[in-house]
């Protein structure tokens, strides 16, 4: 234990001889999540509109109105055709048109049932969905308010639509998607610290010949190990408080369930990650192949956790891939305590198999290690 202090001692004596990494370990992370935080979006925004209005009547001008005053939408204003709708959407100009038909307002008084047509860019898939989705509610609003209008009674509007649903969420009652994004980023910038760093800083001791400085002391390769690990996992965890403290300061998401319960998940998952940094190191000789490997593994770790897309919605050879990956779990288990405040109990499975791969690609990684030192 002696000779694992010795080698901790050194490594932080190593990080606190760079000035610039003191400020990277308390700076960095809020950074991230401040820029990160209001980059990464799955709310849809300012979307490009523009109207045809072959009716130019009150209530054809109340439908463009209730999408000029929405703030999802940007009007672009009214086109005289749709060739001119086409022609503004090949060019980008626009993501959305609604095409109001003629009589639009004597068909509704009438009762006909006028259709609106609406015209999307679904070039990106998600976004449009999301785009007609805001349309059919501000549909459903304006059909409400119409009937209301023409003297129908509340309990005659409900029979209109049989049947009423009236949805509460749960959580992230106002569905914004920073919530959602800012503890995956946490989860994220914890795996790069402890995979990205652990495997340079032992490749770095072989490019200045250290390690070979090392081996021939008494010391142990577990030993070395550990005291090269143990540093990097108490600056992942300084680095996730200033993340936890940024994240509530900045977007006003606060954990909601126990601090204590995430730091124990927290040290399962970066027990994973330092034993993915030592095996890159076994297969390296340098440090900026050691940084390939490392960013080799974080950019398929990140995209199969489902932190941009949810994993239910990959083919099943994917789905089944992704239980090899660490991220995977500690995803879901950070947001569930920051925004449900789920107990750990609830959480065994996804801990424990976080456990069982840390355990397993340390020890490989360890015995792989001595291999190459040997």
């Amino acid at each position: 234990m002696q000779r694992i202090l010795y080698i901790i001692q050194k490594e932080f004596r190593q990080i606190l001889r760079e000035k610039v990494f003191i400020g990277l370990i308390f700076g960095s992370p809020f950074i991230q999540i401040v820029i990160l935080g209001f980059a990464i979006t799955m709310d849809v925004k300012n979307v490009s509109l523009a109207v045809v209005d072959y009716d130019h009547s009150v209530y054809s001008r109340r439908l463009i109105d209730a999408f000029t005053v929405a703030g999802s939408f940007r009007f672009e204003g009214v086109l005289t055709s749709e060739k001119q709708v086409k022609i503004a959407l090949d060019k980008g100009d626009i993501k959305l048109a609604l095409i109001i038909p003629p009589h639009f307002e004597r068909d509704l008084i009438n009762g006909s049932h006028p259709k609106v047509q609406a015209l999307v860019d679904g070039v990106d898939g998600n976004s449009a969905g999301v785009a007609l989705a805001y349309v059919n509610q501000i549909a459903i609003k304006l059909q409400k308010e119409w009937l209301k209008n023409a003297g129908v009674t509340v309990s005659k509007i409900k029979e209109i639509h049989l049947t009423t649903i009236e949805p509460r969420m749960q959580y992230n009652a106002s569905l914004e998607s920073v919530n959602n994004i800012v503890p995956g980023i946490l989860a994220v910038m914890l795996m790069i610290i402890t995979s990205f760093l652990t495997g340079m800083s032992i490749v770095r001791e072989r490019e200045i010949g250290t390690l070979e400085q090392l081996m021939v002391t008494p010391i142990r390769s577990y030993e070395l190990i550990l005291g090269k690990v143990i540093p990097l996992l108490i600056v992942a965890f300084l680095l996730l408080n200033v993340g936890i403290i940024a994240a509530g300061l900045v977007f006003n998401v606060w954990m909601k369930g126990n601090i204590f319960a995430l730091y124990l998940t927290a040290f399962f998952f970066s027990w994973s990650t330092l034993g993915v940094g030592v095996f890159a190191s076994t297969i390296t000789r340098t440090q900026q192949q050691a940084m390939f490997v490392a960013y080799f593994f974080m950019i398929f770790a990140t995209l199969l956790s489902g932190f941009f897309i949810p994993i239910e919605n990959m083919p099943k050879v994917i789905q089944g891939i992704t239980y090899l990956n660490p991220l995977r779990y500690f995803m879901v288990i950070i947001r569930e305590i920051f925004l449900k405040g789920t107990p750990l109990n609830l959480l065994w499975q996804e801990t424990l198999a976080m456990a069982l791969f840390g355990m397993g690609t340390f020890v490989f990684a360890s015995l792989r290690f001595k291999k190459r030192i040997s």
